[in-house]
């Protein structure tokens, strides 16, 4: 049986990226109609939009409590949003070419971008500064990540490499690859142990992070997968891509438990729920999907 979404919302253009409050109580979804939706949970009321972006919106995080919303856009720019006003706190500007991804570091004090100009920003949220820019990708930086001690950052770019970075020395330490295709999609475990990766196939490769050496690959998509997200608990591994469907896994034993159809084009941004009961992913047909992952209920 194929569950049916709980919750279908919608956007005037491709929905690229989606978050849920650390609560549970709202979802924030980014697209490329240039806005940014605050929505109501579990009733999916649309609560209020928050607009200045100028070009689509890749990444939309959560901070501070739920009171601040951070976000990335194609426009080149971080913006810092006051979610009980919806008013703009601060920008920031740093990159040379369309900005593709943001990822802030497990305590919220500092965040990481990529673009299309190959580096990779170091941000400071407190201040909305730059702190350092990185540079070793030879073509598109097209996903980050922190490792859940905040101490590394992994980066997966159109140069067919994962590279790890060191945030206190602000150096490369490692890279992994080169793969067969350019990387789409970089995601930690949340003990650390493992990344997870995703490129231009329906190939998903499980690398040991100390190691840097191959652990597993799953290939049960149909398309090439454009997302990964990891349960809080890390025990399951969501993916998503361009054949529209959205699968969960358990890791140890990489048998699929849920197969989510309900999108009818390319999923582009996955996001658990903090109690892992509900996912939400955000796909190319407009639309933001909300779905119960009570495994096994």
């Amino acid at each position: 049986m194929t569950p049916d979404p709980i919750l279908t919302l919608r956007h005037e253009n491709a929905a690229y990226a989606v978050a849920f409050s650390s609560d549970g109580r709202l979802l924030a979804s980014g697209s490329l109609d240039k806005s940014i939706k605050i929505w109501e949970l579990p009733s999916g009321n649309e609560k209020f939009q928050l607009k200045g972006h100028g070009e689509a919106i890749c990444t939309v995080v959560f901070q501070n409590g739920d009171s601040t919303l951070l976000s990335a856009s194609l426009d080149k720019t971080l913006r810092t949003w006051d979610l009980a006003s919806g008013t703009l706190k601060s920008t920031m500007s740093g990159h040379a070419a369309y900005l593709t991804c943001m990822a802030p570091s497990p305590k919220n004090t500092i965040a990481v971008s990529g673009a299309h100009d190959k580096d990779l920003i170091l941000w400071d949220l407190a201040t909305a500064r730059q702190v350092a820019t990185l540079r070793g990708h030879s073509d598109i930086v097209s996903s980050v990540a922190f490792s859940p001690d905040g101490k590394f950052v992994a980066s997966g770019g159109h140069d067919f490499l994962i590279r790890i970075w060191d945030i206190a020395s602000q150096t490369q330490v490692r890279e992994i690859g080169p793969l067969p295709k350019p990387i789409q999609g970089v995601a930690f475990s949340p003990d650390g142990a493992n990344i997870a990766t995703a490129e231009e196939s329906p190939v998903i490769r499980l690398w040991n992070f100390a190691s840097g050496k191959l652990e597993r690959t799953f290939e049960e998509h149909k398309g090439y997968v454009k997302t990964l997200a990891f349960s809080p608990s890390g025990r399951h591994l969501a993916s998503g891509g361009s054949d529209s469907v959205v699968l969960i896994r358990e890791v140890s034993s990489g048998r699929s438990v849920h197969i989510l159809q309900g999108h009818r084009n390319t999923i582009y941004g996955l996001a658990w729920s903090s109690d892992q009961s509900r996912l939400a992913s955000a796909a190319f047909d407009r639309t933001v999907c909300v779905w119960d992952t009570r495994l096994g209920s």
